[in-house]
């Protein structure tokens, strides 16, 4: 489970104080998207009900609901999607919309690193080496959860 980012030069490296500092806006934006994923989950399974109805029935009766549920996930995708690119802009990566995980590309120890964050923790209170599976979480050393890197 690597993640495809790439640590470039003009890559923001946020400091542990600067991502803490975020978290009331990433706050409101994360809980969008973990709401929005939990009503996504719900019409594909919605969705999937339909289909199976429609094979049984081999009728047109549910071609109209189908279309409207096939609709409301495309628009939801496409919530999830902007809400992504609002973080990205902030240059904050989303891990997991589901449970409201993000990153923030750091420097740890002199190395690329994340600082990682979920929807309910109270401060960024772990963090990654850059080459290490996303969901591979340490806690962070109490010197720099005050923002002494």
């Amino acid at each position: 489970m690597k993640d495809n980012f790439e640590f470039g030069k003009s890559t923001k490296k946020f400091t542990v104080a600067e991502a803490n500092a975020m978290l009331p806006l990433l706050r409101s934006i994360v809980f969008d998207i973990s709401e929005i994923f939990r009503e996504v989950t719900g019409r594909r399974v919605d969705l999937h009900r339909l289909l199976r109805k429609r094979e049984r029935s081999s009728g047109e009766q549910y071609d109209d609901e189908v279309a409207e549920t096939r609709a409301d996930l495309q628009e939801e995708y496409d919530r999830i999607w902007k809400y992504r690119e609002e973080l990205e802009s902030l240059g904050v990566l989303l891990r997991q919309p589901e449970r409201g995980w993000v990153e923030f590309p750091a420097r740890i120890h002199g190395n690329d690193a994340f600082l990682s964050w979920r929807l309910g923790e109270s401060e960024v209170l772990y963090w990654r080496e850059s080459d290490a599976p996303y969901t591979t979480r340490r806690a962070m050393p109490k010197l720099e959860t005050a923002g002494n890197q």
